[in-house]
């Protein structure tokens, strides 16, 4: 093969790895564009985006990544944590957001479920001090995010 011929089949090779649906969420500096460019979009005149936590996962079992992100809105003296889907669907993602209770402290994603572990308020608790440990579990079946009980 001529050099000419290697570096056109080269730089083709590298233009289809970058140019292929999905390809900027494969690996982690990927997933890192899509939630920075994300949370950038969120920040408002009342509160500021903040990753909290994000995993990598085919949530949706089609064989391409998916980005599980939870995330806070901060206020001046007040935050609200939520949880966004980002599932890969070719040259766009679909992006589901929910909104979360307490005070999030750790996500974990398996198969097609979503954990949340949370502090929530406890007898007798200071409202900046929770101490109550809850579990916010989702499903991700039929298309759609379910909260389960």
């Amino acid at each position: 093969m001529s050099a000419i011929r290697l570096r056109e089949f080269s730089l083709g090779l590298v233009l289809s790895l970058l140019l292929a649906p999905g390809a900027h969420a494969l690996d982690e500096d990927g997933a890192k564009l899509v939630i920075s460019k994300f949370l950038a979009g969120q920040n408002g005149p009342i509160g500021s985006a903040s990753e909290a936590q994000h995993v990598i996962h085919d949530l949706d079992g089609d064989g391409r990544p998916d980005i599980v992100l939870m995330w806070n809105v901060l206020g001046a003296t007040w935050f609200y944590p939520r949880l966004t889907i980002f599932l890969d669907q070719g040259r766009s993602d679909r992006v589901l957001t929910a909104d979360l209770k307490g005070m999030t402290e750790k996500l974990s994603v398996a198969g097609r479920s979503i954990t949340v572990d949370t502090l929530m308020p406890g007898p007798g608790d200071a409202r900046c001090c929770p101490t109550a440990k809850k579990q916010i579990r989702f499903r991700w079946a039929g298309g759609k995010l379910t909260a389960l009980k």
